[in-house]
């Protein structure tokens, strides 16, 4: 499964996910309104809100654009400590710190440019 996101500006997008968050584009430009972009494992389509679809698909999409959402997409960061101070430093939106959870993995979510919530976490080792 590759989730796609959606975003008014793609080009921002675009910028934010490889120089903020530091992953890669592996296919596709701004311009040509999809890019796929890779970190690790984790693999994201970014796509310009369009019109690629059929109008009525189209306009929905539009009308989603930047409406608060619950869902978080978990992306594995083997190195999440030094991923989260990174985050921080570079003034990225932290919606919920870097922390243990009992169910023996620390994570976060930060939010990104357009508002969606990526919760990063990594499995801890029992000591």
């Amino acid at each position: 499964m590759i989730p796609s996101l959606r975003f008014a500006d793609l080009d921002a997008a675009c910028t934010f996910y490889t120089g903020t968050l530091g992953f890669e584009v592996v296919r596709g430009e701004p311009a040509e309104g999809n890019v796929a972009v890779t970190r690790g494992a984790a693999r994201l389509m970014l796509e310009a809100a369009g019109d690629f679809y059929v109008p009525e698909y189209n306009d929905e999409i539009r009308a989603r654009l930047a409406a608060p959402s619950p869902h978080s997409l978990y992306i594995e960061e083997p190195e999440l400590d030094a991923y989260y101070e990174r985050l921080r430093a570079a003034g990225v939106e932290i919606v919920d710190p870097l922390a243990e959870r009992p169910w023996g993995q620390a994570e976060f979510t930060a939010a990104d440019c357009a508002g969606n919530w990526l919760s990063f976490w990594a499995a801890r080792t029992a000591s």
